[in-house]
This record gives structure tokens, sequence and C-alpha cells, in this order.
């Protein structure tokens, strides 16, 4: 470009090196009646490594992303050993994919840095997955032609101990409202649930949950079982309505609270984290444990509900209007939020 009001009035502009080398350009100025003048011109040039994201947070809900990677060196990456690179695409466009977890955080870099050791070139991304404690798993036995229907998670598996009563059926009741339904579990008879909780990291069982039932019994003096943790349905049931007067709920190694009352709906909400484990009754806390008794750990493949060993001859049928599974251990400060108790 020249420049008229100028002394110095010639004007070069290059644009950036992008390329991994120097390079070089020769300019000829020409005017008549004068000799030619070359101008040689080198330009220098960076190690350059971009990333089109500056950070990443995941959560289980989105298990895979992408990242673009523009830079004019080789590179190599270094990745957090739980992600995984699925592919790459011509223009520098990787994805990657990470497995579920369970409530919790982890954080991780990806490293893209230059191969050659002579450049410090390098890009650092951040790397954040977090899951929170929600509902996974809910039944709700609203519609009387399919008693096993979720509103979250998978269906429930009905299993019948047709030796004992080859007539035993799961039948449609009248629920806690006039537009609410229940299911009447029948006399050892008992629910088969994949809750589908991810146990934590190095660990084969699920140690922290909740689970929740609305539930009525007909009488006091008989055993009613929430849950049975042993998927062979061998040994006694985990935490039970006791054949006592007052009805008290738990089992010995948590203790025993509570005055259930025949005829009447109850919002039970059993929390468990080893060492700290809470009974709510609609939504108010009324039992605490300090046990880490490992019998209340759950099968990674499911859990009975609703029932228990076939052995049990003193239990009885009682209607649930809701069974609700969290993949975490529920606080006095969850009930609050979903009781709306103070």
């Amino acid at each position: 470009e020249i420049v008229d009001d100028k002394v110095d009035n010639l004007k070069i502009t290059i644009n950036k090196n992008g390329q991994a080398s120097e390079r070089t350009a020769r300019i000829t100025v020409s005017a008549t009646g004068f000799d030619d003048v070359d101008i040689h011109v080198t330009q220098a040039w960076t190690p350059s490594i971009s990333a089109d994201k500056p950070y990443l947070l995941l959560n289980n809900e989105n298990l895979e992303f992408t990242l673009k990677i523009t830079s004019n060196v080789d590179y190599e990456m270094e990745l957090p050993d739980w992600v995984m690179k699925k592919g790459s695409q011509p223009d520098g466009t990787y994805s990657f994919e990470l497995n579920a977890i369970s409530p919790g955080e982890r954080m991780g870099n990806i490293i893209i840095k230059a191969k050659d050791e002579n450049f410090t070139t390098k890009v650092t991304v951040p790397v954040i997955h977090r899951e929170r404690i929600k509902k996974i798993a809910s039944w709700l036995f609203d519609d009387p032609s399919d008693l096993t229907k979720p509103t979250v998670g998978k269906a429930l598996e009905m299993v019948r101990n047709v030796a004992y009563n080859p007539d035993a059926q799961f039948t449609s009741v009248n629920g806690p409202t006039v537009s609410n339904k229940a299911v009447r579990i029948p006399l050892n008879c008992h629910f088969v649930a994949d809750h589908g909780i991810i146990p934590k990291e190095g660990e084969n069982n699920i140690s922290e949950y909740t689970l929740f039932f609305e539930f009525k019994i007909p009488a006091i003096g008989r055993f009613y079982s929430f849950f049975q943790t042993a998927l062979n349905n061998e040994g006694d049931g985990e935490i039970f309505i006791r054949s006592t007067d007052p009805a008290t709920i738990g089992v010995g190694a948590t203790g025993y609270a509570g005055d259930v009352k025949p005829g009447k709906w109850y919002r039970l909400y059993l929390s468990f984290k080893p060492g700290d484990v809470k009974f709510f009754m609609n939504g108010e806390l009324f039992h605490t444990s300090t046990t880490a008794d490992t019998r209340f750990r759950l099968d990674s493949a499911g859990v009975i509900l609703c029932g228990g060993p076939w052995a049990k001859k003193d239990d009885n049928e009682f209607d649930v209007a809701e069974i609700s599974i969290w993949n975490g251990a529920l606080t006095e400060q969850d009930m609050k939020e979903l009781e709306g108790v103070e």
C-alpha cells in the first residue's frame, strides 16, 4: 500500500503465519527510470494450539462430548482415566465418552500439548462430571391393567409364590385419594425392581440410597416386609413392620420405632448411608441409626420390594400406592422440600 502523505510511504501488511516453519517472501518495487528495489521479508512462526471449549461440565444425562482442536504443530492428548476417546474427524474434531457415576463429583483435565519437547505450547481443558441425588425409579399403580408400569425407570417384575398360594394375584385397589389407585400385595408375593443405581467407584453394591413407600396395612399383629436385598430371597427381610402393638418399623440392626395404625395411609422414607440411617414418616424424622451393616447394601442387579422370604407364614397382604427410589441418602432438608414440612 502506498501512503502518499508519509516519507516512508510504502506500507507492507502480512497475514499471521499459521505454518510450523519460517516463511520468506520477496517484494519488488519498480518505477520508470529507476532500478528495481527488492525487499526480502522473513516471517517467524509461533507454535499454536487451541480448543473450541474452555471447559466441560457434564452429568449422567450428557455422557458424550466433542472437542475441536486447531494447531500448527503435531500434538498429543492426555486424558483423565475416566474419559475415553471414541473417534476423530479430519478437521480436528474429537469425540469422547465417559461412564455414568453415582451422586457426587469427579474432576480432571484434558491436556493437549506439542509432541516436540522443544515447544512448551499446551492447552488445558478442565472436565467436571457432576451427578446429583435424584429419583431414578417410581411406580404409582394407577393403571389397573398394568400394575408393573413405571412412571420413572423400568417396569417391575411380579413374583408369585404359587407353591404357597396358587391363586395369589396382585390386584388394583383404591388409593389414598379418589384419583389415586394402589396395588394389593398378596401374601408371600413381591415385586423385583431393577433400581438402576450405579455403585460408587470401587464398590460392587449400592450403599447409599432411599426407598419410599406409600402404604396401608389392614391389621396389626402381623409382619409386613418392605424390602429384601438378597435376590435369592433367603434370610430375613431388611426393614419391616413388626407384629407388635404398637406396630413398629425397623429390624434388629437399626432398632424399631413408630406406631403404624391399621387402615391409615403412611408415607415412609428409608434413607440409607453407612453409619447414617434415617427413617421419615410423612416427612418427619422418627428414627435414626448408626448401623453400617452390609445387609442393607443393594445388589446392583435389583432389589425385592414389598416382600420377604417364603418361610414367613406370619406375613400379611397390604396395600401400596407408590414406591420410589432415589440414588442417594435423602436428608432432613430434602424432606422439607419433598413433603413441605417445617
